[in-house]
């Protein structure tokens, strides 16, 4: 959006009101019919009462004068005849036309803004005002103009830490030289900072102006200065740090790089970074090294394996390179499949040429592989035929001795060889045992399949006994839902009834009767009975998204939400598109989140942290994006003084959901628990930047901000 002077802008407002009159014939008949007009809305805005006779009245009139006077009365058109009533300062008549387009959902981020606009000119009503743009900018986030005037306002209030953070989310979202010129005119000259912590933020806010602006030089002086007033600010280091990077003042970029890493060593992201700017410098070996300190603590970094492939590209072959990535896994082998999955991680890095180079290396690889197979497979050949020419001879060999034995045997003896007595002997107990070996495996299958039967009837007993349990259940809660309908609504449980049996009569009955058959039931107060029937239809259509879905809001009706989730996520799992199934278990979900939330709270409550840890642990494990689970385990660990298992809890409570305030405000606590104030701090303005409705917690935060701020600032 465009900002203008005054003077420019009422010469625009004057052409506009021209071309009102020019594009509409209802305004260019007589002045006197559109002072009614006005007059009317006027009218209807401070009459409190929609409903009253005079409000209704005075509605009709105004509806009659415009249809008579031809106005073009579409929703472009009122939006820009509010601007006419504004300049003419009759604001109740603007408000009247405001609060209509809000009615009926139009642009709502404009209209939010031009009320707030009216509350300032009108009465000075400040906090309305703020609130009102507040809504514009949550209808729309990049609504500049409105994120600028808020931040004025707060400025204006003295409010000087929210209206700093929300100068800093407009110089973010805009690139309007004008625009940040003014906002750079108001840090330079309209804001005394009230501590160091003001400060160092107004020079960051000067350093994204001038980095948009393309002012290089005044760009690093106002982030060092930034730096000068706080420097733990490792957020400020790292931005100053890349944007000499960007600009390849690469050796500037290396000594902040190391300035972050001197209080923050495990910080991988910033190595990757520092190891970039060395390798633009040339410095080849130390960049190896600060990537491979960062494969050391997260051996998948693809943004490390990535620069060691940079480094040594062209200078050394594929599996050079690779054993320069994977030097720290004395297991890993070059082959052709590492080869092919690197080339395919150079190809999803949009890196073509690289992963052709590993492709074609992968192919050397098998083919040289290939040649080993085809040398290893002749040489087993050879292995093979001089094998069988041995048990060839072997067999030649006992067919001989065979023979002579016969020729022995055939001769006539007055006396048995004890030797060959002995031997027959020796088979017989041999066959026995077999014959032993074998009946005891029997017996053993035997009983194996005994007790597999036995085990099976238990099963088939249990299940019919589970079975004939439902059914008696089912019988008792047919006859109390029966009962319950008859008394609740005697009159239409015979209107459906007359249905159902025509239903019931049916033969043979399709999944349409079935499912006709379940709704009426639905309809008459009998879901146990809905249930059976949907069954019965899934019987015959077991993947009907839609039955399962009905099902799924029947047992909801019966408060058997898991249950519930269960049959909604099998519609989904059906048909991926199934909205009614989508919202219905988002619902659901939240139900048993809720459900869940309440029992670990009880517990909380009655001091029983192990019980209430308990229940939230599981809660996580099937909530697993359920920023409450974690916020509410933190508040677990909190009362245990569990400081470290608090802050993660916290922290992934924050990354599932960065607006949730609260998680701010107890991560501050958490930090200032184990003295870590500056950690703290960072929480804190998080919290405010967010803009809580708790007005006596936002007044604590902002003087333990003020407090912190002049300590570490």
């Amino acid at each position: 959006m465009v900002f203008f002077n005054k003077k420019i802008k009422k010469k625009i407002l004057a052409i506009l009101i021209a071309y009102l009159f020019l594009i509409n014939p209802g305004f260019s008949q007589n002045t006197k019919t559109l002072d009614e007009i006005d007059l009317l809305r006027a009218d209807l805005t401070v009459i409190s009462d929609k409903n009253s006779p005079n409000y209704i009245k005075t509605k009709q009139k105004l509806n009659k004068l415009i249809k008579q006077s031809k106005i073009e009365y579409s929703y472009e058109y009122r939006l820009e005849d509010i601007k006419r009533l504004m300049a003419e300062q009759k604001f109740n008549s603007a408000v009247y036309e405001i609060n209509s387009l809000i009615e009926e959902n139009y642009n709502l981020s404009v209209c939010y803004e031009l009320l707030a606009d009216i509350k300032i000119k009108a009465n000075a009503d400040i906090k309305s005002a703020a609130n009102c743009y507040k809504l514009s900018i949550q209808n729309n986030p990049d609504n500049i103009s409105a994120l600028y005037k808020l931040a004025k306002l707060y400025l204006r209030e003295k409010r000087n830490i929210l209206g700093i953070e929300t100068l800093k989310t407009t110089i973010e979202k805009t690139e309007n030289k004008e625009l940040l010129e003014n906002i750079e005119d108001i840090v330079k000259n309209k804001i005394r900072p009230q501590n160091r912590y003001e400060a160092n933020n107004l020079y960051e806010a000067l350093g994204n102006i001038y980095f948009k602006l393309n002012r290089e030089d005044d760009c690093y002086y106002a982030f060092l200065k930034a730096i000068q007033l706080n420097p733990s600010d490792i957020f400020l280091k790292y931005h100053l740090a890349d944007l000499f990077y960007e600009n390849n003042h690469n050796n500037d970029a290396i000594v902040m790089y190391d300035s972050i890493l001197a209080d923050n060593p495990t910080d991988t992201q910033i190595r990757v970074s520092k190891a970039k700017s060395l390798g633009k410098t040339g410095n080849l070996l130390s960049a190896n090294k600060e990537y491979l300190m960062v494969l050391s603590k997260y051996p998948n970094s693809n943004q490390a394996k990535y620069g060691i492939f940079k480094i040594y590209e062209n200078k050394m072959s594929p599996d050079k390179i690779l054993e320069k990535i994977y030097s720290e896994d004395k297991t890993f082998q070059v082959n052709s499949k590492e080869c092919r999955k690197f080339a395919k991680f150079l190809a999803q890095m949009n890196d073509n040429n690289g992963s052709m180079m590993f492709n074609s290396y992968a192919d050397k690889l098998d083919k040289i592989e290939l040649e080993k197979i085809a040398i290893q497979k002749t040489k087993e050949q050879q292995i093979k035929k001089e094998k069988e020419l041995k048990e060839k001879k072997e067999i030649a060999k006992k067919e001989d001795k065979k023979d002579i034995a016969k020729n022995i045997a055939q001769k006539p003896t007055k006396k048995e060889n004890p030797t060959q007595k002995e031997l027959v002997n020796d088979n017989k107990k041999v066959i026995q045992k077999d014959l032993n070996l074998k009946k005891q495996q029997k017996e053993l299958q035997d009983k194996k399949a005994k007790e597999e039967k036995i085990q099976q009837e238990k099963i088939k007993q249990a299940k019919a006994k589970k079975e004939k349990e439902e059914r008696e259940y089912q019988k008792r809660a047919i006859k109390a839902e029966r009962q319950k309908a008859i008394a609740k609504d005697p009159k239409n449980y015979q209107k459906y009834k007359i249905q159902l049996d025509k239903y019931l009569k049916m033969n043979p009955k399709d999944v349409q009767i079935y499912t006709a058959i379940a709704n009426t039931y639905k309809l008459m107060g009998e879901p146990t009975s809905a249930i059976i029937n949907y069954k019965e239809a899934l019987k015959i259509d077991p993947v009907n998204s839609d039955l399962y879905y009905n099902l799924g809001l029947t047992y909801l009706e019966l408060n058997s939400a898991q249950t519930a989730k269960a049959h909604l996520s099998r519609a989904i799992n059906l048909d991926k598109n199934n909205e009614k199934a989508i919202n219905l278990l988002k619902f659901v979900n939240q139900k048993i989140i809720t459900q869940t939330l309440n029992l670990a709270y009880g517990e909380y409550e009655k001091k029983n942290y192990i019980k209430a840890l308990s229940i939230l642990d599981k809660g996580t494990k099937e909530y697993p994006l359920s920023a409450q689970m974690f916020y509410y385990r933190a508040l677990v660990y909190d009362a245990m003084n569990r400081n470290g298992a608090q802050i993660i809890d916290l922290q992934k409570a924050i990354e599932l959901d960065p607006s949730y305030y609260m998680a701010y405000y107890q991560l501050g606590r958490a930090y200032e628990k184990i003295d870590d104030e500056r950690s703290a701090l960072v929480a804190y303005e998080r919290f405010l930047s967010i803009e809580p409705d708790e007005k006596e917690l936002i007044e604590e935060i902002q003087k333990k901000v003020i407090s912190l701020g002049d300590k570490y600032y």
